[in-house]
């Protein structure tokens, strides 16, 4: 019970922002700050011409690296410090945090489809999730290719 307390908090944080329904995705570094806290580290570099800035967090047991592109994430990668696997019901506060708001207007394209075993797009095409056994990508459907 505790755990899965945690585990709605934490992906709580991770949905905060000004558009909620991205998540922290398109997010300003100062709305990934107040929902995470201070980095612990930063990088950056250029990939195909395209600049980019990745810093790393570690808030409650789980670390997320999130990549900004013009000064807005466009990806986040998060797994557990301890290194285990994320299991069935984390995986699932994941995918329903990023997921659209469950109302009439969004019935349509609710929901997530599969494009590979561990690849899958939300209804309206805009947001994927990568499940890997110890860690979860979510990112923008614009964003390059050679991100992923």
């Amino acid at each position: 019970m505790i755990k899965g307390l945690l585990i709605s908090v934490l992906f709580g944080i991770l949905v905060h922002s000004v558009a909620a329904k991205e998540g922290l995705l398109n997010a300003s570094y100062d709305e990934i700050v107040a929902a995470l806290g201070k980095p612990s580290s930063h990088d950056h570099g250029q990939i195909s011409n395209t600049q980019y800035d990745r810093y790393h967090f570690q808030t409650s047991g789980w670390k997320t690296a999130v990549l900004f592109i013009d000064g807005k994430s466009q990806k986040l990668e998060t797994e557990k410090t301890d290194g285990s696997a994320i299991n069935a019901q984390e995986q699932a506060a994941i995918f329903e945090r990023y997921d659209l708001a469950d109302i009439n207007l969004n019935s349509k394209i609710r929901g997530w489809r599969p494009l590979a075993e561990n690849h899958f797009i939300r209804g309206d095409g805009r947001v994927h999730v990568i499940k890997r056994g110890i860690s979860v990508t979510v990112f923008l459907d614009d964003l390059p290719r050679d991100f992923w």
